[in-house]
């Protein structure tokens, strides 16, 4: 055994994946990938059935068994989030505890393609120098895609389509077995959710890369990548996506020797791609091998300290809530003062509020998007604030600290939590506690600026000089 030695686990759609790492040398010593059912009864049923939960489990206790033998004493083990989907997902959840013993954690999307770009990164030689130009990464999850853009090494934007290709199969093989021209009905299918994301997406990047990241890019590799290296032009794909469009599903399966499960999701993923391609007008593509698992053990090993990322993708979760802000037409500048006071404040506080870096994250970004809710009504706007957050995708955060963001920003105004707790009663206690924390500092900190006069310099002079004060954390 090995206090350095960390197994990661995965649960994924098609898949399920353990890897064992020694966390000081940065070496594999375990690589476990093992098939699973489990999107294909979602997206065709909307439930896991018992057959598929049997086969995961069985799966798992094969990893598990295999993390004795290395005597493993940390690990962590994820759900991808179109397993939340299912509608009996908790009773899935609570089997593989009972027959395997492993507490599998939900990720929301956004921590799940949080984890995946920064594997990514970190597996991508120079990536801080693409995204010095238009990069656009592209996850491709069986249920849905992440389009992440960069520009000038910048976070610009991100956003989640529900086009994944496993997904999009189920959806249409019944009309797939009823027209003459599936690949037109499929192709006008996806043009149209690209449509509709390429109305919000910026509009003066110029893309030159596209990174294409996902756990089943196998019919990828085999079949893009058979005679390329890490990357192919524009041109080269347009050719061999000619190529697939003529040929047969089953001429392509034994030509790449992929399974019939692979090879249907062959199409809809190249023409995902095309459609990008046409409207982005990016040159090359380049394939990341990285996994969501990957994802898991950069993250641990980040927090260990033993790895640091080149690019700041912390900052990335802030600039995501900024430009939710700027999408509400918040006041940039009162905006901008109170979260200055509150990470101030936070600072100073530390001793009596006990609070990490994470925390601070949240009270930082429930600042930013605290009057975000004004868009709506100015009247009771933190209320509007709340359930815009919630109903947000915010990059990095998971389901529980999106809740206590909601919270904060509900509650930093006139309300208070211990009087409605119905409104984070989902939250466990220490979440809660940690709500009513920040959120009394958000208050006092929005006091500063009531005026919206941004006189944040006179305020906090004021703060600095003072060597303590006592505040009320409700009631």
């Amino acid at each position: 055994m090995s206090t350095n030695w960390f197994a990661a686990i995965t649960v994924g759609s098609q898949n399920a994946i353990l890897k064992i790492i020694d966390m000081r040398k940065q070496t594999v010593l375990e690589y476990i990938k093992a098939e699973v059912s489990i999107g294909t009864d979602i997206f065709n049923r909307g439930k896991i059935g018992l057959e598929t939960v049997e086969e995961t489990s069985v799966a798992l206790k094969g990893f598990v068994s295999c993390m004795e033998e290395y005597d493993i004493t940390e690990s962590r083990a994820v759900a991808v989030s179109a397993i939340k989907e299912a509608s009996n997902a908790e009773y899935v959840r609570e089997q593989i505890r009972l027959q395997t013993g492993l507490e599998l954690e939900w990720l929301s999307n956004s921590e799940e393609r949080f984890l995946h770009s920064q594997a990514a990164a970190n597996g991508t030689p120079n990536f801080n120098e693409l995204i010095k130009e238009g990069t656009m990464l592209i996850d491709i999850g069986t249920g849905s895609i992440q389009l992440t853009v960069y520009d000038e090494g910048n976070f610009m934007f991100s956003r989640n389509i529900k086009l994944g290709p496993l997904r999009v199969r189920e959806l249409l093989a019944e009309l797939k077995e009823r027209t003459s021209n599936f690949a037109d009905l499929l192709e006008d299918f996806i043009f149209s959710k690209i449509r509709d994301y390429a109305q919000f997406a910026p509009k003066d990047v110029s893309y030159k890369h596209f990174i294409l990241i996902g756990t089943d890019l196998l019919f990828f590799k085999r079949a893009f990548w058979e005679k390329a290296e890490d990357k192919i032009t524009e041109a080269y794909f347009e050719a061999l996506y000619a190529h697939i469009l003529e040929t047969p599903e089953k001429v392509l399966a034994k030509k790449y020797e992929l399974s019939f499960d692979s090879i249907s999701q062959l199409l809809p993923s190249a023409m995902l791609l095309k459609e990008l391609l046409k409207v982005t007008k990016a040159e090359e593509i380049l394939l990341s091998d990285a996994e969501l698992v990957d994802g898991i053990l950069v993250a641990e090993m980040i927090r260990r300290k033993s790895l640091t990322l080149t690019h700041d993708f912390t900052q990335d979760i802030v600039t995501s809530a900024r430009n939710i802000a700027l999408r509400y037409m918040t006041d940039q500048k009162h905006a901008e003062a109170v979260e200055k006071f509150a990470i101030h404040l936070f600072d100073q506080l530390k001793p009596i509020h006990g609070l990490s870096k994470r925390e601070r994250l949240l009270l930082q970004i429930a600042a930013i998007l605290q009057d975000i809710g004004s868009y709506i009504d100015m009247n009771n706007h933190y209320a509007h604030s709340e359930y815009i957050i919630l109903a947000t995708e915010i990059l990095g955060l998971s389901t529980e600290e999106l809740e206590m963001v909601g919270a904060i920003a509900r509650y930093h105004s006139t309300e208070t939590p211990s009087l409605n707790l119905h409104h984070f009663e989902k939250l466990p206690t220490e979440s809660r506690l940690t709500t009513a924390k920040l959120t009394a500092i958000l208050r006092l900190a929005d006091s500063l600026d009531d005026s919206h006069q941004t006189k944040s310099d006179e305020n906090l002079d004021f703060f600095k000089k003072r060597a303590g004060f006592n505040f009320c954390l409700g009631g």
